[in-house]
């Protein structure tokens, strides 16, 4: 027996020639509507597209192994029942270069593969828990810092404007 979508989860399985962001809350289907949604794409009768031609994120890392783990599975299901369809044993292989991450995880894959182009050191590396809290620090007194600097040169101006004898009498204290 199949699943009975929604309107609304058969509208994003179906839509065609746009990026789609799925908003939803725990529960509702989004997985399940997705992994519909890319199997649709890539067993397309017109237009089949590869498993590794599509990028899929998500936001934690739990996330985005049970997306790869669910449409591995729907693709062994339909090579199941299709099992001389050389596309679908293509996807197979291409699974494992597919772009099933996280935000966090695709920014870092665009920078390695891509740092001769932005002019960033091939050396870099992410900072850890520690060194971004020390950054962090660092961040807020420089700004604290400047905000002060703002506030004196302000004060000063201010006082340098005001006639002397309303300076004279602490009038502005």
């Amino acid at each position: 027996m199949g699943v009975t979508w929604t309107k609304e989860q058969q509208e994003v399985i179906s839509l065609r020639n746009r990026n789609i962001l799925v908003s939803a809350a725990a529960g509702s289907g989004k997985t399940a509507v997705l992994v519909e949604r890319i199997l649709s794409k890539i067993t397309d009768k017109k237009n089949p597209v590869d498993i590794d031609r599509l990028l899929i994120m998500t936001f934690t890392r739990a996330a985005a192994g049970e997306m790869k783990e669910r449409i591995s599975d729907a693709i062994e299901k339909a090579l199941y029942e299709d099992p001389d369809n050389e596309h679908l044993q293509r996807q197979t292989t291409l699974l494992h270069t597919a772009q099933i991450t996280t935000i966090d995880g695709f920014c870092a894959y665009l920078i390695r593969n891509y740092f001769h182009l932005i002019g960033l050191d091939p050396g870099y590396r992410t900072a850890d828990e520690g060194e971004l809290k020390l950054l962090r620090g660092d961040v807020i007194k420089r700004c604290w810092k400047n905000i002060m600097r703002r506030k004196m040169r302000n004060f000063r101006s201010l006082w340098n404007v005001l006639p002397s004898e309303k300076r004279m009498r602490g009038w502005v204290s």
